[in-house]
């Protein structure tokens, strides 16, 4: 049995990660994919524009034969953590191959990538000077040099995220062999188009327009109906003002004191983000620590749990029975009931994110507390 992991938030899922499962399938040669999805927020520390359960059934209708959970409390996290935990939970779960999206499908300059973010030749050590000189953020000056030096944009997400799965699975030791697959389409572009970015299909959702073109056809009919995450203003403000975000996971640099100033007069969050936000601290970082705020996410939590514990099933397709009988016989318990986690306090802090979702959502059915608990398995 050959299995392919993939680690993914499919915010929502589209037509690009349809031909990423497609491609995956076809090239590793594997007999399962399963896939380690961000639940209620992802990475970026953003809501998630529709419910995680919704996004597990629409990855399982598209291609994944089993879809399981990576916590909230590494999913909202830097893009090392966040790789790192992926790595671990796909390859404790027995997976053969780590598939992933990137700027470029060649290893080698991916290798590269991921030693220049451990190691700092003094050629681009130099390179970097002259732009923080320049008044470049220290990011984007050493972003800049690495671009230049591989001829690629090192500085966009997937290019990012695979150069951390490249380096967590050396650091852990995984047996998982990588499959890097060149992605079509840009990550930021807002046009939509039959291979549109997560960001287009999300603003056209926002504004009300269709996105048909843009998703397979076997998850249209769960997209067009599916309520929307809002921005918890209300809840994030009194947070940020009542918080010591000192403890949190995220802070540090000051920036735990800059967020709370702003959030005294701010009217919104997307306000608080925007008056925080320099060359200092980016909106990702920003926008994470106020997802650590609402989540009650401190670092002595973080620290007590370096890597993920267990796996969480959220849904598989029939079919993949033997899967799941290998995956049971994995490094760490996987997870079918959430009852088998009562009292684990990473899991707490799962419940957290999905109330919080839950309570962003205009359905009253998604409102309830303990979905969790109530929520059934998906079985396709």
């Amino acid at each position: 049995m050959k299995i392919a992991g993939v680690i993914c938030e499919y915010n929502p899922f589209h037509n690009g990660h349809q031909r990423h499962l497609r491609l995956t399938r076809e090239r590793s040669g594997c007999d399962y994919i399963v896939c380690c999805m961000a639940g209620a927020f992802t990475q970026r520390g953003e809501l998630a524009i529709v419910d995680k359960f919704l996004r597990a059934e629409m990855a399982l209708r598209c291609g994944a034969d089993a879809v399981v959970e990576l916590p909230a409390l590494f999913a909202v996290r830097t893009a090392d953590v966040f790789a790192a935990a992926g790595v671990r939970i796909l390859s404790a779960l027995g997976a053969d191959v780590l598939s992933f999206g990137a700027e470029t499908a060649d290893l080698a300059t991916l290798y590269t990538l991921a030693r220049l973010r451990e190691e700092e030749p003094e050629a681009l050590s130099q390179v970097v000077r002259e732009g923080l000189r320049a008044g470049k953020s220290h990011a984007r000056a050493h972003g800049e040099a690495v671009s230049a030096l591989l001829g690629l944009d090192t500085r966009r997400p997937n290019a990012i995220l695979a150069a951390e799965y490249l380096r967590a699975m050396k650091k852990q030791g995984s047996s998982m062999q990588p499959l890097a697959i060149a992605r079509e389409g840009e990550y930021h572009d807002a046009a939509l188009c039959p291979l549109a970015s997560a960001t287009a299909v999300r603003k056209a959702m926002r504004e009300g327009g269709s996105v048909r073109e843009a998703v397979p056809v076997e998850v249209w009919d769960l997209l067009e109906s599916a309520p929307l995450s809002r921005p918890l203003n209300d809840l994030g403000l009194y947070l940020l003002r009542t918080t010591d975000l000192s403890r949190l996971v995220g802070a540090g640099e000051g920036l735990e004191n800059r967020l709370k100033h702003a959030a005294q007069c701010a009217p919104t969050l997307a306000a608080v983000v925007e008056a925080v936000k320099c060359k200092r601290y980016t909106r990702a970082r920003i926008e994470r620590l106020v997802a650590a705020a609402m989540l009650g996410m401190d670092g002595a939590l973080a620290a007590r749990h370096p890597l993920p514990e267990y796996a969480r099933l959220l849904g598989f397709r029939k079919q993949a029975q033997p899967l799941l009988a290998k995956m049971a016989q994995g490094a760490i318990p996987l997870v079918t009931r959430a009852a088998q986690l009562k009292g684990d306090e990473t899991f707490a802090l799962e419940c957290r994110a999905t109330d919080l979702w839950g309570l962003s959502a205009k359905d009253p059915a998604l409102r309830v507390a303990g979905r969790d608990f109530t929520r059934r398995l998906i079985i396709l």
